[in-house]
């Protein structure tokens, strides 16, 4: 059965008074920037607007805990990782830094859970869309002037703007696109002329940025995920273009590897040297082959979360994997391998059940409404456990990744229960 509610943008059922409710749309847009790095160029203002963070945090969890106690429980699911974490300072090899570093992913990850709980997925992808996209707006600007005191480019190539690499720009332009695309899918009494307008002035600056981050991530994960979301929203597209791209893809399927026969490319190799990269990965097999050597020393539990980086005893190991591509963050650049090595397979599997019930969670909602504010997120979900193993995400705290991870599979959770609550109702209409 298929509920049909305008995009399913069902209103939350906890009303806020006009103060709280700016509160949490500052809120929502601080940490949106703070956790996608948009001020890692200016360090001195990142601390203390996430100290803001975490005090305003604590203070709308204090005044709403009665509504939010409920919707904890709901979301057990989601604190088991922290909860690993916060316990593996008991046999961590550096309980100090352990502590710390698990005290804000819990942080990060109750944020996500408010945010999840406050606001709904169309409500959440319109303010990534703004917050990113201005975010890469800014970083294009920096790329035409050289406007802001710091480098253009990256010391290997391509352009970082205002983050601290080309990945970071390429990723967030990516999440933008997506977002953005969703949106427009959305029926006109959803969103607007003058928004669709900005948002494809937007959606053209983000493909932009992606092309000159050289990011081969962000490169390869933009035709996957923008298929799988035109893919599950094909009712909403005209037949015009479903039978153009239908067409296009065919006659790319069929001709592509013959003209590559042909003139002897290897595609793989092309698109890899057209952005600085080989084929084999080679710094990355060596920071997994580090990874997987410091394993065995503790398989169930792990060193302690993010030990590894900071016990003297891996010293030598850490100045390999620096050697190998560890340098701007200090990751083994697989988020699996990085949370084996940290609580081993209890966290492994803590953040399976996550990704799982977030995953699972959508998919329902999705099989409900149809939305393409769904399909978007679902896209979004996909993209960025890829990413996640091949780079530095959904492990840490004051990360996006797990920000958007935690807010999605709790929005949807919370969207799924209130309708629920509607088909159980005397008023529900099917």
């Amino acid at each position: 059965m298929t509920v049909t509610t305008p995009e399913y943008d069902l209103p939350k059922p906890h009303p806020d008074y006009n103060l709280w409710a700016g509160v949490d749309a500052m809120l929502l847009v601080l940490i949106l920037m703070l956790s996608a790095d948009m001020l890692v160029q200016v360090r001195v203002f990142q601390s203390p607007l996430w100290m803001l963070c975490y005090a305003l945090t604590t203070l709308r969890l204090a005044a709403v805990w009665p509504k939010f106690f409920p919707v904890l429980l709901r979301n057990w699911v989601v604190l088991l990782y922290p909860a690993i974490c916060v316990i593996s300072v008991l046999w961590s090899r550096t309980p100090s830094y352990s502590l710390t570093a698990s005290f804000q992913l819990t942080m990060t990850m109750m944020m996500g859970i408010f945010l999840g709980w406050r606001y709904s997925l169309a409500v959440l992808l319109k303010v990534m869309a703004v917050v990113l996209s201005i975010g890469v707006g800014l970083s294009i600007l920096h790329w035409a002037t050289g406007i802001f005191p710091w480098p253009v480019y990256t010391p290997i190539g391509g352009l970082a703007g205002l983050f601290s690499s080309k990945n970071m720009l390429g990723l967030r332009a990516l999440f933008a696109v997506i977002a953005i695309c969703a949106l427009l899918l959305m029926s006109r009494r959803d969103v607007g002329p003058v928004f669709r307008q900005l948002a494809l002035l937007a959606l053209l600056g983000n493909i932009f940025a992606i092309s000159l981050s050289l990011s081969i991530t962000s490169v390869l994960l933009l035709p996957f995920m923008t298929g799988i979301l035109m893919t599950l929203c094909w009712h909403r597209i005209p037949p015009v273009l479903v039978s153009a791209g239908l067409l296009g893809a065919l006659l790319a399927l069929s001709a592509g590897p013959v003209m590559l026969a042909i003139y002897g490319i290897n595609p793989i190799d092309a698109l890899l040297g057209a952005v600085g990269k080989s084929s084999t990965l080679t710094g990355r097999v060596y920071l997994w082959q580090i990874a997987l050597d410091a394993y065995p020393d503790q398989p169930l539990l792990g060193l302690g979360y993010r030990a590894f980086w900071q016990a003297p005893e891996f010293a030598n190991e850490r100045l390999a994997a620096e050697a190998a591509g560890a340098t701007t963050s200090r990751s083994f650049h697989n988020f699996a391998l990085e949370i084996l090595v940290s609580v081993g397979l209890v966290g492994l599997l803590a953040i399976a059940a996550l990704i799982w019930a977030g995953f699972s969670r959508l998919w329902r909602l999705f099989y409900l409404t149809r939305s393409p504010v769904v399909a978007g997120t679902l896209s979004l979900m996909v993209g960025l456990v890829i990413a996640s193993l091949l780079g530095t995400n959904l492990y840490r705290g004051h990360e996006i990744m797990n920000v958007l991870a935690v807010a999605f599979a709790v929005s949807a959770g919370e969207d799924l229960v209130r309708l629920r609550m509607r088909q159980d109702g005397p008023e529900q209409q099917i």
